[in-house]
């Protein structure tokens, strides 16, 4: 009854590098009464960006005020196991949203508590995901392509594989805490997991920390009995074949990883998502799940709608299938803040 009588106000708040955006949507009975997107200065929400949205929605009581969650601990698994607020291996306590009855979205509950009192003044009754985003944005392909899919904005990075609308494996990489490698043999070393990086393996490493005097080196035995130049010269024919030293696959594959970097002209962070896409296929492919399948096809939602480089790229140099889409990250927002609201 009270839809009939008053008009349903979205409010969509997409934090920028300069600021903030603001969409404004206003509906009576399904019609769109009024739009306006705005763009308010400073990191964080402004009095004049909380006074724009207090008299937006003082013109109805039914209204709905939603962001995106750009922080760093987040994710997706596979299965509905626990829905609501549990606790990760790592004692990071999180809240669990199941979607479809098949795959869970998660973030941790202290960057939601963050969230929230960041805007305080004019209140949240959504926080979606890009995770929902990456969803929104291929839910055609998505239940039955079998893809990496990918969103992007600045800031972050989040993949998810896809099969039969089944997830497959999902990882969200933020910008601030990644650091990618400069060359493909030291990426190809490094373990990701959609949830908790492992603990890095440090056997054979020589920690200066339990060294008590130099007698405990056994090294030091050996230079001293290296008493002319023809064991010099022994020593490093034995480093030419020694396990550390790169093989001439890993060094071309290094060549071509460097002449990547070279030549994507669209910054450096088409170069990351390259990395990023590279790292999350390695990964996938070494999982027991993998079952012997190869992804074929990537589908980047794009909210720059500058990832030709990029896709050039993983045309030519990991031979796969690409589609770019472009994104409006903040009518995406509103979108999906009016499925939610149908469904409650």
């Amino acid at each position: 009854m009270l839809e009939r009588l008053f008009q349903k106000i979205f409010v969509s708040i997409l934090p920028v590098e300069d600021g903030h955006e603001v969409l404004i949507v206003a509906l009576k009975n399904k019609k769109v009464l009024y739009k306006e997107q705005r763009h308010f200065e400073g990191s964080e929400p402004s009095r004049a960006m909380n006074r724009y949205i207090e008299e937006a929605v003082d013109a109805s009581p039914i209204y709905y005020i939603s962001t995106i969650n750009t922080q760093a601990h987040q994710g997706a698994h596979v299965g509905c196991s626990n829905n609501g607020k549990t606790q990760h291996s790592d004692d990071t306590r999180v809240s669990e949203v199941c979607r479809n009855k098949k795959w869970t979205l998660y973030a941790s509950l202290d960057d939601l508590h963050s969230l929230t009192y960041e805007y305080h003044t004019v209140g949240l009754d959504f926080i979606f995901s890009p995770f929902s985003v990456l969803e929104y944005s291929f839910v055609d392909k998505i239940k039955d392509t079998f893809a990496l899919y990918a969103f992007s904005m600045p800031g972050l990075f989040t993949v998810a594989i896809f099969d039969s609308g089944r997830l497959e494996y999902a990882h969200h990489y933020s910008h601030d805490n990644s650091q990618v490698a400069e060359d493909t043999s030291e990426a190809l070393a490094i373990d990701f997991t959609s949830t908790i990086p492992e603990e890095e393996d440090k056997d054979g490493l020589i920690n200066l920390d339990d060294i008590e005097g130099l007698e405990d080196l056994d090294i030091i035995d050996d230079l001293d009995s290296l008493s002319d130049i023809d064991d010099l010269n022994e020593l490093e024919e034995v480093h030419e074949f020694s396990e550390d030293m790169p093989t001439s696959e890993e060094k071309r594959l290094s060549r071509e990883h460097s002449m990547i970097k070279e030549n994507i002209d669209d910054s450096a962070e088409d170069y990351q998502h390259f990395n990023y896409i590279q790292k999350t296929l390695h990964q996938f492919y070494s999982m027991e799940e993998c079952g012997n399948r190869f992804v074929e096809t990537v589908c980047i939602a794009d909210s720059k709608g500058a990832s030709e480089e990029l896709k050039r790229y993983l045309e030519e140099e990991l031979f796969l299938n690409v589609l770019v889409r472009k994104v409006d990250v903040i009518e995406t927002i509103n979108a999906l803040a009016m499925q939610e609201e149908e469904g409650l």
